[in-house]
């Protein structure tokens, strides 16, 4: 299975993706991040929001991703 993080650094968040190891997306603001969370890792709206959350609260967060 596939993985997302989302790490803050303060009000800006990146990603990366177990998929592409080494590289890094961002760093954006949280509506940004959110929005490409639900493009490029195809999570719900909720799912991307709590995500970007976490993230903020604890540094950052993970979550599978199912490509299908």
């Amino acid at each position: 299975m596939d993985t997302v993080t989302v790490t803050a650094t303060g009000r800006r968040y990146t990603l990366t993706f177990s998929r592409l190891p080494g590289r890094k997306f961002g760093p954006w603001p949280f509506a940004d991040t959110v929005r490409d969370l639900r493009v490029s890792a195809l999570l719900s709206a909720v799912a991307a929001r709590d995500l970007v959350m976490d993230a903020s609260v604890h540094g950052s967060a993970t979550a599978e991703v199912d490509h299908g």
